[in-house]
């Protein structure tokens, strides 16, 4: 019997897809540390959220062949190491798209209609209600950076606000895309009244937005980052925050976020714990594409899209 190691808890019916299939199922954090350790190399198959796995974690499982990541970015994963040791890699594009894409315009409106604000000035009597300034969105300038399935849907989403869509995109073109599209990043984030971010976590995107691309936005933009943390130099963005507009984050560079960093402090951040994806419809389809793919894998039949490497 072949066995999955889980490193977090996945959707019951993926459970039920695997079981049913014949497999048995680890679930590590059930486990003893030893017990985690000898379960994990003894494992055909790990399925993995965003627990890190290092090499030296692969290297000792002599008999795991695939990989299958519940979401889609791999930056917790070495896959160069998994690569050496000939092991296959999947993720499940598109299974969280509409929750992030819903959480991202959730945290834009909640910035630009200033809501955690409103509220506070609602519960006490109305008081400080002649401070507020809420945005329209309608007629602003959004750059999507990024235009996977997430980015796809969260272009729609503004445009569907009358929001002025702009793409950055190496390598679609504006019929391809539905939008205008620009190469230059720094060249475009002059215009850019909010930047939304939905890359993955790869050498070329690391640090993508330091202290020289910020200061480029306009004054009162708003930043969003639903992608990956590493994405954008947080020293950075805590230092540009008084000449922005509002930032929010549903991903740091250190998850959880420690609890005394700087953007816990800042009074224009709206900050989730990673949470985009977390509808329960997202989790489940993640959870059951996730289980799909090693038994594709190990049927010969994981399709090209699912894999990483």
């Amino acid at each position: 019997m072949r066995t999955v190691f889980l490193t977090e808890p996945i959707h019951a019916d993926a459970e039920t897809l695997l079981a049913g299939a014949g497999w048995q199922i680890a679930r590590g954090w059930q486990l003893s540390d030893g017990a985690r350790a000898r379960a994990m190399s003894g494992a055909d198959a790990w399925l993995v959220r965003i627990a890190p796995l290092s090499a030296g974690t692969i290297e000792q499982a002599p008999g795991l062949r695939i990989i299958s990541k519940h979401g889609v970015g791999v930056d917790n994963i070495d896959l160069a190491a998994a690569a050496a040791r000939g092991v296959a890699v999947s993720n499940t594009p598109g299974a969280n798209a509409q929750p992030v894409a819903e959480h991202t315009m959730m945290m834009l409106l909640a910035l630009t209609r200033q809501a955690c604000a409103m509220d506070r000035v609602a519960r006490n009597g109305f008081a400080g209600i002649e401070t507020l300034a809420p945005v329209d969105l309608a007629g602003r300038r959004v750059l999507v950076a990024g235009f996977g399935a997430i980015g796809r849907r969260v272009a729609a989403l503004c445009a569907a606000f009358g929001m002025q869509v702009t793409v950055w995109h190496r390598s679609l073109d504006a019929a391809e895309a539905g939008f205008p599209v620009v190469r230059d990043l720094r060249a475009a984030l002059p215009r850019a009244e909010v930047l939304s971010l939905h890359l993955p976590l790869v050498p070329g995107t690391r640090g993508l937005i330091g202290a020289g691309e910020l200061a480029l936005l306009p004054a009162g933009a708003f930043v969003l980052n639903t992608g990956r943390g590493g994405i954008i130099d947080e020293d950075a963005l805590v230092q540009a925050a008084p000449r922005l507009g509002g930032i929010g984050l549903d991903v740091f560079e250190t998850e959880p976020l420690p609890a005394d960093s700087p953007l816990a402090q800042l009074d224009n951040a709206l900050l989730t714990p990673h949470a985009g994806a977390m509808s329960p419809a997202g989790y489940r389809q993640m959870g059951l594409m996730a289980a799909q793919n090693i038994l594709d894998h190990f049927a010969g039949r994981l399709a090209p899209a699912h894999r990483v490497r």
